[in-house]
């Protein structure tokens, strides 16, 4: 079964100066596609959407993965595209419900890709195993940047800490100072969450361990004891 990561497009193009949304959507995907296990990862994308387009996937199918990718309000939230074209912040309250439901069927991790975000993130790590958000506002080049990287790294089979690590690696290097912040939920550890299963992630290569009770044939063997002497 493939590993399903819901990429939600949640801005409207039409508004202003619109995050360059079309670039996230590409570079998750060529990061995907290209990585060592790309074809075991599934990306469903939701463009312009609406807070009702996601409420409808989320009643059919629950992703590992829930991403968002658009603006975000400063104790507001993910703003999602209005009825007349515009954009507004989504009800946090049915933003926690939808969260909350989706993890009790298996979400294992909500990426918050969106200026002001990581409050929210804190608060709905309680739902979710892990939950990333951003402090303060972020340029559409590093969010592209943290996306292509983080998603290239958990289709290389790393860690979700293995993968935001190398992320905030290559935003440190390009400048970035106000990095995304993950959180995890009591009893739950980063570094042990996967997004490409165990069975389907070969073990490095290395030389053997041999147990502690194996023994060689020779010393199988039974001991010669010396004759005694002969009067």
């Amino acid at each position: 079964m493939m590993s399903a990561i819901c990429l939600v497009l949640a801005a409207s193009p039409g508004v202003g100066r619109a995050p360059a949304l079309h670039e996230e959507h590409r570079d998750v995907q060529r990061s995907i596609t290209h990585a060592r296990f790309g074809r075991l990862l599934r990306l469903d994308v939701l463009p312009a959407a609406r807070a009702e387009a996601l409420v409808q996937y989320l009643a059919g199918t629950t992703p590992h993965v829930l991403h968002f990718a658009g603006r975000g309000t400063p104790d507001g939230g993910p703003r999602f595209v209005t009825d007349d074209g515009g954009e507004a912040p989504v009800a946090l309250k049915d933003l926690r419900d939808c969260v909350v439901a989706a993890a009790s069927l298996g979400l294992r991790l909500l990426v918050l890709n969106a200026c002001w975000t990581e409050p929210l993130a804190k608060e709905l790590v309680g739902s979710v195993p892990v939950a990333i958000g951003w402090q303060g506002q972020v340029p559409d080049a590093y969010a592209c940047t943290f996306a292509r990287v983080f998603y290239r790294n958990l289709a290389e089979g790393d860690s979700v800490l293995r993968a935001h690590t190398t992320a905030c690696l290559m935003l440190g290097l390009i400048g970035c100072t106000d990095l995304p912040v993950l959180h995890t939920a009591p009893g739950h550890l980063p570094e042990a969450h996967f997004l490409i299963r165990s069975e389907e992630r070969p073990v490095p290569p290395g030389r053997p361990l041999k147990p502690r009770w194996y023994r060689s044939s020779a010393r199988l063997r039974k001991p010669r004891f010396p004759r005694p002497p002969q009067a």
